[in-house]
């Protein structure tokens, strides 16, 4: 209540002719005013120039103005005013260029964002599952032949194993996997 009281003071100061009020009544509201704004989806830049309009018309204005009793919300009621107003202005123009044509929007949305998540979080506890089977050996050997995707001779060199025990531990851990887990990659998604 104190802010409302001193802005309506000040208010009050500048429809007296004090400069100095109607800097310190931006001031204190701007950023309140342009944080409110950013809801109403016109983009940074249209919040900005409705504030700006918004003062420089309450300046030009000051004769006529009457004290509101609520300053911020006043000041809020004439941006949403300006922000609906040019946010006909936008769709206008866009109307007129597209043919009414839809906007087509490329960014992923919040659904598919959290569909991709959820997603990926089923896939890696399926792969953590898949690991615990599995003894740190198959785990080893799997890592090297596809993950790191190494030739067999580079396995073997790495694990101290013969071509063929290489090939056996990973056939067992594939093995493993398919007997423990019928499902593919695909039902993962």
């Amino acid at each position: 209540m104190q802010k409302e009281d001193e802005s309506r003071r000040m208010w009050i100061r500048f429809l007296s002719g004090d400069n100095g009020a109607y800097e310190w009544l931006y001031t204190e509201h701007v950023g309140p005013l342009y944080r409110y704004g950013l809801h109403f989806g016109v983009g940074a830049e249209g919040v900005e120039d409705c504030i700006q309009e918004v003062f420089a018309g309450i300046y030009r204005n000051r004769k006529r103005q009457a004290v509101p009793e609520h300053v911020a919300t006043y000041l809020m009621v004439s941006l949403k005013n300006c922000l609906l107003r040019s946010r006909q202005r936008i769709d206008r123009t866009r109307e007129a260029e597209t043919d009414g044509a839809l906007d087509f929007l490329l960014e992923p949305t919040v659904e598919d964002t959290f569909i991709d998540n959820e997603q990926e979080e089923n896939r890696r506890k399926a792969i953590e599952q898949i690991l615990d089977l599995l003894t740190p050996r198959q785990k080893e050997i799997l890592y090297y032949r596809y993950i790191r995707e190494l030739e067999m001779e580079d396995v073997c060199r790495l694990m101290e194993l013969s071509y063929q025990s290489a090939q056996n531990l990973i056939q067992r851990s594939l093995k493993k996997i398919r007997e423990n887990f019928k499902k593919t990659p695909s039902d993962w998604v």
